[in-house]
């Protein structure tokens, strides 16, 4: 969408947040990080007590795609 502005670039989710981890550990990029675009990013965390589950973001992205 952003040409080659966009290449290359995304955001990156942690699937638990690093603030709920109580102490150091591993990040395993495969199962703990999705790579999201800002925009996708933000509206998971939108609402601090609320952080929306991917599965939960693409219900949200697919509702408001068959509404159109």
């Amino acid at each position: 969408m952003y040409g080659e502005r966009g290449k290359d670039f995304i955001e990156v989710h942690h699937v638990k947040p690093l603030s709920a981890l109580k102490e150091a550990a591993e990040i395993n990029p495969d199962t703990d990080l999705v790579p999201l675009c800002a925009n996708c990013h933000r509206m998971v965390h939108r609402r601090k007590d609320d952080v929306l589950g991917i599965d939960e973001l693409k219900g949200l992205i697919n509702n408001v795609s068959v509404k159109k």
